[in-house]
């Protein structure tokens, strides 16, 4: 019996998941301070490489980027805003990662929203996020990287004034 379960592990680990390839939208939320809400997380493969990246996700099928960035605040902070209340976009990228065992490719655009911090809480996380999501938090990202932890995206600092300049010259 022991045999047959480790012929068939071995079986599963040697089948190669399908890369992915997706769209995001993601959104840079910054308070008065420059202090940013980020998610701190893990793949769920390697549960000891934490790491901190912006709220935003996937667009969906028949949604547009803005839309996408609108329902991921909802879904991953309890915030109801509308499209009026981001700005940008301010960046584009493209990358890839690997995450749970697959590689995904990941082409995604950055808006910002400036706002009062405020306690956040998923009103509609996957089961997925759920399990590897560790703590929502408002970090100084500059401080966070220097303590040694990682900070998605690299360019976050920048984008952190993007936003507060695009809101200064909003008001």
């Amino acid at each position: 019996m022991t045999g047959s379960r480790t012929g068939e592990s071995r079986a599963t680990a040697d089948v190669t998941a399908p890369d992915v390839h997706r769209r995001a939208a993601r959104v840079v939320v910054v308070d008065p301070d420059g202090h940013v809400l980020m998610i701190q997380g893990f793949d769920p493969h390697r549960p000891e490489d934490a790491y901190w990246y912006t709220i935003g996700g996937g667009v969906e099928p028949g949604e547009d980027d803005l839309g996408a960035a609108v329902r991921e605040v909802w879904e991953e902070t309890g915030a109801t805003i509308t499209a009026e209340d981001l700005l940008g976009p301010f960046h584009h990228d493209r990358g890839s990662f690997s995450f749970e065992g697959r590689t995904i490719h990941q082409e995604q655009v950055f808006y910002g929203w400036l706002t009062e911090r405020f306690e956040a809480e998923p009103a509609g996380f996957e089961d997925l996020e759920s399990r590897s999501t560790i703590r929502i938090d408002w970090i100084d990202p500059a401080a966070t990287r220097a303590a040694g932890e990682a900070v998605y995206p690299a360019s976050l600092e920048r984008l952190v004034e993007d936003v507060q300049d695009a809101a200064a010259t909003r008001s």
